[in-house]
Order: C-alpha cells, then sequence, then structure tokens
C-alpha cells in the first residue's frame, strides 16, 4: 500500500512540475510580447489621438469663420442692452428673462404666456418688423456689429423661435 501511494505521490509531483513549467513559459511568451503589444496600442492610441485633433482643428476653423471674431461686448454695453429690453418689455404678460452675450452675438429672451398662432415665417417676420429696435435706436450703437437675435419661448428657452434683427452696423 505504501508503494502505491508513493507511485501516486510521484505521479503527483510530476503533474505538479509539468503544470508549474508551462504556466512558467505562458509568462515568458507574455513578456515577450507585451512590449510590442504595448507599442501597438501606443501607435493606435497616437494615431486616434492625432485624427481628433486634426478633425478638431478643422471643426473649429469652418464654425469660426460665420462669426465676427473678438467682439465680445463690454460690461457697460451690455448692462445697457440689457436695460433697453427690459425697459420694453416691462409691462404685460411677456417678460424679458434674460441676455445671453457670446463672441460676436446677442441673444434676448422673451418669456411669452402661449404659443401664438403663426407659422414660423410669419413668427419670424413679426419678430423682425414689431420686436426688433429700429435702425435709429440709440442701442444698435451699444450692440455694434454683433448680430442680434430675439427668442420667443413659452416653456424652455431651448425650444424658442427667434429672428436675426437687421443690424443697420453690419452693413457700414
Amino acid at each position: 500500500m505504501t508503494q502505491q501511494t508513493s507511485k501516486q505521490a510521484n505521479k503527483h509531483s510530476d503533474w505538479v512540475k509539468i503544470v508549474e513549467s508551462r504556466t512558467e513559459q505562458k509568462k515568458q511568451s507574455l513578456r515577450k510580447n507585451t512590449p510590442k503589444s504595448n507599442r501597438m496600442n501606443v501607435t493606435f492610441i497616437s494615431m486616434l489621438l492625432g485624427g481628433f485633433i486634426i478633425l478638431a482643428s478643422a471643426w473649429m476653423y469652418f464654425s469660426g469663420g460665420a462669426k465676427i471674431q473678438g467682439t465680445m461686448l463690454d460690461l457697460t454695453a451690455q448692462n445697457k442692452i440689457s436695460r433697453y429690453f427690459s425697459k420694453q418689455f416691462m409691462t404685460g404678460s411677456w417678460q424679458f428673462q434674460k441676455a445671453k452675450f457670446d463672441d460676436g452675438e446677442v441673444n434676448i429672451f422673451i418669456s411669452i404666456p402661449q404659443k401664438l398662432s403663426m407659422n414660423e415665417k410669419e413668427l419670424e417676420s413679426y419678430i423682425k418688423h414689431s420686436l426688433c429696435p429700429p435702425a435709429s435706436s440709440r442701442v444698435w450703437l451699444d450692440i455694434n456689429k454683433s448680430e442680434l437675435y430675439i427668442n420667443l419661448y413659452v416653456d424652455p428657452p431651448r425650444k424658442s423661435n427667434f429672428a436675426q434683427c437687421q443690424n443697420p452696423h453690419s452693413h457700414a
């Protein structure tokens, strides 16, 4: 019985040695392959990053051409413009909510109690002819060459109807 147990123990130790040697071989082959695969991963990631940078640069170049660059209004002009529109909508159910000033753009947001029964073209024409400041208004001196948009909305401002006002200074 001890001979049989000793044979089983030897077989088991032989089996353990084989498994350990195979495991060691796999580890060594992984160590050899890792630098190469890492180089491939770094190359792939670098190519992706380079492509992203090129696309982002192209997007910024082409989207930036539509706006007037470097015409951010100073704080005094922003306050005057906000005051002008808040006075226009002081009474009644239409309320001036905010003015948003971006590079080369002024957006005026006016909250209205209910949606107007006009199609988009009629509403745009209404905004341009009734709500935009007249060409003789002093507010255009503060707006200068920026684009002016009037936005009318019922609930969220992002669902507003808007129109671009004709700036008398942009055609000078």
